[in-house]
């Protein structure tokens, strides 16, 4: 009898031990995320519900919408997010690193991702999915995104391309920041590609003076017929062949967000650059 309930004792604590180990791997960390990119990605990865709170700019995919707000990108609600008690916050670069500066003087758990090129967004993926226990979903999207971006042509004659992301200074982007490698992945040659930072200031003289192909606009507020206006670039190729391209003709989250929708913004790019050689 003594060593039948020994035997039953023994495989209670087997069971209740294996109900632990259950319920450790099933705990989902709570997240903040104050980065559109970075929410796309978790989102794709299929993390959407270990989401607890975004920023005002996270609205892709639809289910953002409804989720806590915490300020917007550049002026989160520090206050806010530690009354949430995250697991982990994430965030990006640029204005970020200053508040990634004020969470970390707070022991926050702060993780930074900051995609610069498409071989830096596919680790992202990867390192993403095993803080999240997502890593098949992970390598399925690596391998799917790898598979779509080989198949793009590139032309033999690159396009020069001007990417304009304000006008107030004038400003682009360099090779390498995600958008610049983005162009060149889709077969464009960027008319800047050395620049003293990733985005930067440019003279509308340096622009003229390259004369690019094809000009393309990444903010709202300006349109083709005022771009062909300006003084002085009547005789800017890509002005004389009205090859201008704005957020009427491009949804712009698609190139200027480093996440899993800018593989489409790369066929719409290569598909662009594909039609200049045409004509």
């Amino acid at each position: 009898m003594k060593k039948i309930m020994f035997l039953l004792l023994i495989a209670i604590i087997i069971v209740c031990c294996s109900k632990t180990e259950t319920e450790i791997t099933t705990l989902k960390p709570g997240l903040i995320i104050l980065s559109p990119e970075i929410a796309e990605i978790v989102c794709a990865l299929g993390g959407e519900k270990n989401i607890i709170a975004v920023t005002n700019e996270c609205n892709y995919p639809e289910i953002l919408k409804y989720k806590e707000k915490v300020g917007s990108f550049s002026s989160p609600n520090i206050e806010k997010i530690i009354a949430l008690h995250p697991d982990m916050i994430f965030i990006s670069g640029l204005e970020q690193e200053v508040i990634k500066s004020r969470l970390n003087k707070l022991n926050l758990p702060v993780y930074q991702f900051y995609p610069k090129s498409i071989n830096d967004l596919l680790k992202t993926f990867e390192e993403i999915g095993i803080l999240l226990g997502k890593e098949k979903s992970a390598s399925e999207i690596i391998r799917n995104y790898k598979k779509e971006l080989n198949a793009i042509h590139i032309p033999a004659t690159k396009p020069k391309v001007y990417v304009e992301i304000y006008n107030k200074p004038l400003m682009t982007a360099s090779s390498n920041s995600f958008i610049g490698d983005l162009i060149e992945k889709s077969g464009g040659e960027n008319i800047f590609p050395t620049l003293p930072r990733d985005y930067c200031h440019v003279s509308a003289e340096s622009i003229v003076e390259k004369n690019p192909d094809i000009i393309i606009v990444t903010y709202q507020g300006i349109s083709r017929s005022e771009i062909k206006k300006r003084l002085g670039w009547e005789n800017v190729s890509a002005i004389k062949n009205n090859r201008i391209y704005t957020t009427e003709d491009i949804e712009v989250d698609l190139i200027v967000r480093a996440g899993p929708r800018s593989i489409e913004g790369i066929k719409i790019l290569s598909k662009v650059f594909q039609d200049f050689n045409e004509k």
